[in-house]
């Protein structure tokens, strides 16, 4: 694998979100064994020149047209558009490989919940019920449903797909996506233990790390943190998004803005697992991962999370955190008072999530996936 040249397209040059960051650490990665590993992306976003230093070349999917270079892997991260995949196709044809990170494939809404209640969605697509979903809500996804979603999920079901957790691939097969083209790619976790700065047991500090909007859960965890009534605690809300105004609001209509910070978009989330004591992973969606929750246990810092999408094959419950019923306030309070009243067990579940994600999560396994994959393109 060492003399590979790979290629990773994705929409955005720049840290978006869980997406980008797992491209920059993993192409470091492979780089350091000797690849050479370029982005192919559509649009500038914050932290490029960042990105851009994980990467031997950066260019425009423009460029790609007229390029001549070879490759011999193509990680698609995320789909700017259908003539962008056809041009991918037409040029490095097995090569390509899908990293599924998201539910934009079967789910027109992107979110893979219903609009009212945000109950979250197990069916497989399907053109007339999932039409009339996305439908009903913003008009910003009636273009995402219809015949064209339809050729496009077809047309994926032809590719090598690749998955960050079996929770993805479960989902991929109801989908019609075949087994054995489906493969594990498991994220480079680097377990990093962030020594408390400055701190006691005598205050809780908790935190969240990730986009703020909706289905992220930040609203969900404020409303656990107003239960905590009978303890010390502060949270930090390290994360920028469209419901960043809304949080705000809701923290001081519950009385508890006083202890909660907001911080913006964290471009060194290092010193944020410095200064907390736990983290929580309030997710409503169906996480396909939750990179953001394992790089925590990495640092040291037990999670508390909602059981959903593929958060157990990161987290242990009872071990390296909790883990309660999606959108339970009361049991995530619960358990987080329980980081309060049990340091001994907090500072052990901490060292236990380093060791699952030393196990689970290695550079090692990771390269392991990679060979894999260039093995069965090649074919």
């Amino acid at each position: 694998m060492g003399n590979a040249d790979i290629l990773y397209c994705g929409e955005y040059t720049g840290f978006a979100g869980g997406i980008e960051r797992y491209a920059y650490q993993t192409a470091l990665r492979l780089r350091e064994s000797g690849c050479r590993v370029d982005w192919c992306g559509c649009r500038s976003e914050r932290g490029e020149a960042l990105f851009r230093s994980g990467f031997d070349s950066v260019f425009l999917a423009e460029e790609l047209r007229n390029g001549t270079a070879a490759y011999d892997l193509v990680v698609l991260h995320k789909l700017p558009s259908a003539p962008f995949l056809k041009l991918l196709r037409e040029r490095f044809g097995e090569r390509v490989v899908f990293l599924a990170h998201d539910h934009d494939l079967y789910c027109p809404r992107r979110h893979y919940y219903t609009p009212f209640g945000r109950i979250n969605c197990r069916r497989a697509y399907a053109p007339a019920r999932c039409g009339i979903c996305s439908r009903i809500t913003s008009p910003r996804n009636w273009r995402n449903a219809g015949p064209d979603r339809s050729a496009l999920l077809k047309e994926f079901r032809s590719l090598h797909t690749a998955v960050l957790s079996r929770f993805m691939k479960e989902n991929l097969m109801r989908n019609g996506f075949r087994e054995e083209r489906i493969h594990l790619l498991p994220p480079v976790i680097e377990a990093l233990p962030s020594p408390r700065e400055n701190g006691d047991d005598a205050t809780l500090d908790l935190l969240f790390l990730g986009q703020l909007i909706r289905g992220k859960g930040a609203d969900l965890m404020l409303k656990a943190l107003a239960r905590l009534e009978k303890i010390p605690w502060r949270a930090l809300v390290a994360g920028d998004g469209n419901d960043r105004a809304m949080l705000e609001a809701l923290a001081r209509r519950l009385g508890i803005a006083d202890r909660v910070r907001f911080s913006g978009w964290a471009d060194d989330p290092e010193s944020c697992f410095a200064c907390s004591d736990a983290a929580v992973f309030p997710s409503r969606w169906q996480e396909p991962f939750g990179l953001a929750g394992a790089e925590a246990l990495a640092h040291g810092l037990p999670v508390a999370a909602f059981d959903t999408g593929g958060v157990r094959e990161w987290l242990e419950d009872g071990v390296s955190g909790f883990i309660v019923p999606e959108r339970d306030v009361a049991a995530l309070a619960e358990r987080l008072e329980r980081f309060y009243r049990e340091p001994a067990l907090r500072k052990r579940m901490g060292k236990a999530g380093m060791e699952t994600v030393r196990r689970r999560f290695s550079p090692e396994r990771f390269r392991e996936a990679v060979e894999h994959l260039l093995e069965v393109t090649a074919s």
